[in-house]
C-alpha cells in the first residue's frame, strides 16, 4: 500500500532549497515581495512611451487636416495605401505603422497594470506570520548570504499567498493558544501525521488547517448562540418577575445585545457595512418580536 509523501525540512540541503520547502509547508509562510516600486518605475516608462506616440499621432492628423489631406483621415483604407510620395518628409513612420506599434505598447501597459492591480489587492501578511517567517530565516534557515535575505526585512513591500479567511485573526488566536498549550491531547486533536512529517525541528509547529477552522467555526456558532439566548432569557426572568416593558432596563437589554452582535459580526467575520446593519436589524427585530409576544401573552 503506497503512502503519502510528505517532504521534510531536515532533507532538503541548506539555504533556498530549504527555504522554499519552509515557505510551501504552511500556507501562512507563503510570504514573497510585491515590487510595487518596480511595478510603479515600469508603468511610468510605459505610459511615457504611449504618451511620446499619442502625441506623435495626433501631430500627424493636425499636418494632415493642414494640409488638406482630409481623405487619409476620413479613411482607414486610403491611409494603409497612401503613396510614399504624399507622406510629410517630417514624419518617421506612416500612420499605420505608429498605430501597430502603438497598440503593441497599450497592451504591454494594460497588462502590466493589471498585473500591479492583481498583486496590490494581495493581503499582506498578519503580524504573527511575518514573525514566524523572520524567526525561521533569522535562525534555524539563517544559512543564507545577508545580502540575499533582506528581502524579508522589507515588511511593507510583502504580500502573502495565503487564501484570505473570514476567521483568520481567529485562527491565529488558537493557534497561539495551541502553541502555549502544547500537551498530548492538543497534539492529538489539531496534528495529523502529515503534519507531524513536516520536520524534526520541536521549535516548529504544524497543525492541520481544517480542524482549526471547524474549531473556529464551532466557536463562532457558540457564541452567536450565546448572544440569542441569554437576552431571551433575561427577558423571560423579567416577564416571571413582572418588570418586562415597566422599565427602561428592557430597551437597554436589547440595544446592549443587538450592540455585542454587531461587533461580534465586525470582528469575526468579513461582512460588509450593510450586511452588518442587516442582519442587526434582524436580529433586534427577533428580541422586539420575542418581547412583544411575552407582553401580549402577559396581558
Amino acid at each position: 500500500m503506497s503512502t503519502t509523501a510528505i517532504p521534510k525540512l531536515e532533507e532538503f540541503p541548506e539555504g533556498f532549497p530549504r527555504l522554499s520547502c519552509f515557505l510551501d509547508s504552511d500556507e501562512s509562510f507563503m510570504l514573497f515581495k510585491r515590487f510595487g516600486i518596480v511595478f510603479s518605475r515600469l508603468l511610468l516608462n510605459k505610459q511615457d512611451e504611449i504618451r511620446r506616440m499619442e502625441d506623435e499621432l495626433q501631430g500627424m492628423d493636425r499636418m494632415d487636416k493642414a494640409l488638406d489631406n482630409q481623405e487619409y483621415l476620413l479613411s482607414r483604407d486610403q491611409d494603409v495605401k497612401r503613396e510614399p510620395s504624399s507622406i510629410p518628409a517630417c514624419w518617421s513612420q506612416t500612420r499605420p505603422e505608429l498605430l501597430k506599434k502603438l497598440e503593441t505598447k497599450v497592451l504591454e501597459y494594460s497588462e502590466l497594470l493589471l498585473k500591479a492591480h492583481q498583486l496590490k489587492g494581495l493581503e499582506k501578511p498578519s503580524a504573527r506570520d511575518y514573525r514566524s517567517v523572520l524567526h525561521y530565516m533569522e535562525n534555524d534557515g539563517g544559512q543564507m548570504y545577508e545580502e540575499e535575505m533582506s528581502w524579508i526585512y522589507d515588511k511593507e513591500d510583502l504580500v502573502s499567498l495565503r487564501p484570505g479567511r473570514e476567521h483568520a485573526w481567529l485562527d491565529g488566536m488558537l493557534e497561539r493558544l495551541l502553541k502555549v498549550c502544547r500537551c498530548r491531547l492538543v497534539r492529538y486533536i489539531f496534528c495529523t501525521p502529515e503534519t507531524n512529517a513536516r520536520t524534526e525541528n520541536k521549535a516548529i509547529h504544524y497543525y492541520d488547517r481544517r480542524r482549526i477552522a471547524l474549531c473556529g467555526t464551532f466557536l463562532i456558532t457558540i457564541l452567536i448562540l450565546v448572544l440569542l439566548m441569554i437576552p431571551i432569557w433575561l427577558l423571560y426572568r423579567s416577564s416571571v418577575n413582572g418588570t418586562i416593558g415597566t422599565t427602561s432596563d428592557t430597551i437597554v437589554l436589547i440595544l446592549s445585545f443587538t450592540l455585542l452582535f454587531s461587533a461580534a459580526l465586525s470582528g469575526f467575520t468579513k461582512a460588509k457595512r450593510h450586511e452588518i446593519v442587516a442582519a442587526s436589524a434582524g436580529y433586534c427585530a427577533v428580541l422586539v418580536v420575542f418581547l412583544g409576544n411575552i407582553h401580549n401573552a402577559r396581558s
